[in-house]
């Protein structure tokens, strides 16, 4: 069931698991057939499954997010190309910012599709909408060539779709009711790093999630290591897999992965 030549995601995202997927994947049920993600983001655990056979649903509440994926999925050469009019090595703070500011008023969904990941490469740790511009030495070093074959070859079998829904109603289609939940919510942290300027951090409901998630079984669920999460949901089980947060390779999580009492934990983490 284990992919040799994997695909990655071509976004940096706060939190992303582009280094934990693997050691995710260990907590996935064998035999998992359909994976239902509320909180699809970078898409990097998603991508892992998918090439290991499991069919994804993907869904998020950033729409500019939501319209990159949906591009990526069915026009990437498209979308590749319109990317290179941006011109990777030239773009500088001035576009940056200006396309930072401009971004929310974008109404057709390719061109916001287009512009999120110039912002997604070009803003520091890929915050987007929600920080400044990453440069070195006035070179951006994320958005590059490299990063434009990404897109334009991208292709990946198995997920099915990504699509703009509110967590409350994802996890309540009835075509999902016997899926795999694999979750990651915006955390319970002050840095505001998701949305449009933080708002999608900010505004997240936390007792909301819970709520949702003890009307049913068989979900996995991402979470920042805290005493409130953990006194919030103390009657789950609980696993710490460690691993180097997508966007720094000498920072080590701080997280903790939460699972329905259903599922079965790995022998080697009981």
């Amino acid at each position: 069931m284990k992919s040799t030549s994997l695909i990655k995601s071509p976004l940096r995202y706060p939190g992303g698991k582009s280094r934990a997927a693997k050691k995710l994947f260990d907590y996935v049920p064998s035999g998992t057939k359909t994976l239902c993600s509320p909180f699809f983001g970078g898409g990097s655990f998603e991508i892992y499954c998918a090439q290991n056979g499991i069919q994804v649903r993907g869904y998020d509440v950033f729409e500019s997010l939501v319209f990159f994926w949906q591009e990526l999925l069915n026009s990437p050469k498209k979308l590749a190309d319109k990317v290179a009019t941006y011109k990777p090595g030239e773009f500088s703070k001035e576009q940056f910012y200006n396309l930072q500011k401009s971004h929310p008023d974008t109404t057709d969904p390719f061109m916001s599709a287009v512009e999120f990941y110039v912002l997604n490469r070009t803003s520091f740790s890929g915050s987007t909408l929600s920080g400044g511009m990453a440069n070195y030495k006035g070179i951006n070093p994320r958005f590059t060539e490299s990063s434009i074959e990404r897109i334009r070859n991208f292709k990946v079998k198995n997920i099915i779709s990504v699509e703009k829904k509110d967590f409350t109603k994802s996890i309540n289609l009835k075509k999902h009711k016997n899926d795999l939940l694999y979750l990651d919510p915006p955390y319970l942290i002050e840095n505001n790093l998701y949305g449009n300027k933080g708002d999608l951090q900010k505004n997240f409901k936390h007792d909301k999630l819970l709520i949702e998630l003890k009307k049913r079984e068989s979900w996995i669920l991402s979470y920042n290591d805290s005493d409130v999460i953990r006194s919030m949901y103390e009657e789950f089980q609980f696993a710490e897999p460690e691993w180097s947060y997508g966007m720094s390779k000498s920072k080590k999580s701080k997280e903790i992965l939460i699972l329905s009492n259903d599922l079965p934990l790995p022998k080697s983490k009981k």
